[in-house]
Parts: C-alpha cells; sequence; structure tokens
C-alpha cells in the first residue's frame, strides 16, 4: 500500500471520528430529546456530519484545491445518500427485524451483567452496529467516486 493511500486512509479515519461524534450527539439530540423519529433523527444527524465531513475531507484528507464543482458535491451527496440507505436499512434491520437489542439484553442476564438496554439504548447499540457497513460504503465511494485523483498525463 502505498504511504499517500496510508495517509488518507487514516485522515479518513480521524474525519469520520468527528463525523461519528457530529452525526451520535445530533442523533442524540434529534431522538432523545426533541424525540423526533429515529429514522427523521438519523436523516437530519446525517445532513449535519455531511456537510462537515465534505468539507473537511475535500480540503484536508484529499486535498483538493480550488473551486467546489457541482459535479464533485453530487457524487459526494449520492455517496451519503447510499451510506444513510445503509445506516437506515441496517438500524431498522438489526432493532426492528432482528432486535438485536433483545439478543444483547439475553446476553447481558446471562453473562449476570446487572445491565439493561432499554429502547433508546437499543436504539443505539443497533446504531453502532450498522457503523462499519455505512463507513465501508462512504469511503470507497469517496476514495473512488468523488475525490478519486485524475490521471496525470506523463510528460516524455
Amino acid at each position: 500500500m502505498k504511504k499517500k493511500n496510508l495517509l488518507q486512509i487514516v485522515k479518513f479515519g480521524f474525519v469520520g471520528l468527528l463525523n461519528t461524534l457530529i452525526d451520535y450527539g445530533m442523533f442524540f439530540l434529534f431522538f432523545s430529546l426533541f424525540r423526533l423519529d429515529k429514522n427523521i433523527a438519523q436523516v437530519l444527524a446525517t445532513l449535519l456530519a455531511m456537510t462537515n465531513s465534505y468539507l473537511v475531507n475535500r480540503y484536508w484528507t484529499f486535498e483538493k484545491s480550488g473551486n467546489i464543482q457541482g459535479g464533485e458535491i453530487g457524487r459526494f451527496i449520492i455517496v451519503n445518500i447510499l451510506s444513510l440507505i445503509t445506516t437506515l436499512l441496517c438500524l431498522n434491520l438489526f432493532y426492528d427485524v432482528l432486535g438485536l437489542h433483545n439478543l444483547a439484553n439475553y446476553l447481558l442476564i446471562l453473562c449476570q451483567i446487572p445491565f439493561s438496554l432499554g429502547d433508546d439504548l437499543g436504539v443505539f447499540f443497533c446504531k453502532i452496529l450498522a457503523m462499519p457497513f455505512s463507513l465501508a460504503v462512504n469511503f470507497m465511494g469517496n476514495r473512488l467516486w468523488v475525490f478519486r485523483e485524475k490521471n496525470k498525463k506523463k510528460t516524455a
């Protein structure tokens, strides 16, 4: 792996951590404090984290300069919509269909751990489980499509 690619992955991970804090913080605010539906809370949180992600990744992670191009923003939005859809599908699959929070509670009981995931914590637990799936979609889309390096012409 080239050093530049590794550095991009590290930077992307750092930006991802920051965006995750924004996403989870805003999700908590919208879902737990404002009592919005989990899907609406996720969409709003994603929009805020996505704005931060675009700007920081464009200028710092992938070191793009110059004016922002409409096509680039369009591709970024498409990748983030795919990432959001991935999150929503996983969140609803893990929480509503598979009830993985209930499985976690059962395991906590088996291990005699005096803790239980209530509804809100269960949603957050399933959101954490969805993260690797949306992260993979997001990184690959950004690296290979949104901020891809243009082929540089070789001079003789």
